[in-house]
């Protein structure tokens, strides 16, 4: 499936949890100093925007799609509506977790984003793992010691969570209270689905 990687100007750790291989038929866009977090993979983009306020000039490369400062989207967000301009509908973003909590909770926000755009998304740190299912079920991806889910809208309902420490099945989580937080896989195949509602569904490998 053809995909847009994205990476964003925030914290990432070159770990071997962290994503690390690319198809000839992605493609990546680094949004403002995301630039960065490309070449610490060796990764070359397709194309560099944003605002460029995290990079010096001479970072800035030759051909860089240019926006001002003041604007109602971020970076990443424009990065993203450029991806489904493009006809993308498969998105794996680098470098949008960690440090600033209002930055991060936006890019939680954009994954919400993507869904009211029928497309799928995934934000990685190298410690993290992090996406959104709506109307849809997800083998959870190994080596990561903490699995939580949360609902992000008012209610989720028909949540199944198998293969985990703590299973659900046919439950309903409310996005007041934190019942899904900090579960586990118990060696099994992990899969997490969700009928109704948008479930966040966050991995961590932090202690």
């Amino acid at each position: 499936m053809r995909r847009c990687v994205i990476f964003a100007a925030g914290s990432m750790e070159v770990t071997p949890l962290l994503p690390g291989s690319f198809s000839p038929d992605d493609y990546i866009i680094a949004a403002d100093a995301g630039i960065r977090n490309a070449a610490a993979l060796g990764v070359k983009p397709h194309l560099v925007m944003g605002d460029m306020d995290s990079l010096e000039e001479s970072e800035v490369p030759e051909g860089a799609v240019l926006f001002p400062v003041r604007k109602d989207d971020t970076d990443l967000m424009l990065a993203v509506k450029k991806g489904i301009e493009l006809g993308y509908r498969e998105f794996l973003i680098y470098g949008a977790l960690g440090g600033r909590l209002d930055h991060t909770y936006a890019s939680i926000q954009t994954l919400s984003y993507l869904l009211e755009h029928g497309c799928t998304g995934v934000l990685v740190d190298g410690r993290q793992w992090v996406t959104m299912l709506q109307q849809a079920a997800l083998t959870v991806p190994t080596g990561y010691r903490h699995i939580s889910v949360f609902s992000y809208t008012e209610k989720c309902s028909g949540i199944c969570l198998r293969g985990l420490s703590y299973p659900l099945e046919d439950a309903e989580l409310d996005q007041n209270f934190p019942l899904g937080v900090s579960n586990s896989a118990d060696g099994e195949t992990a899969v997490i689905s969700v009928r109704e509602g948008k479930l966040l569904v966050i991995l961590s490998d932090l202690p």
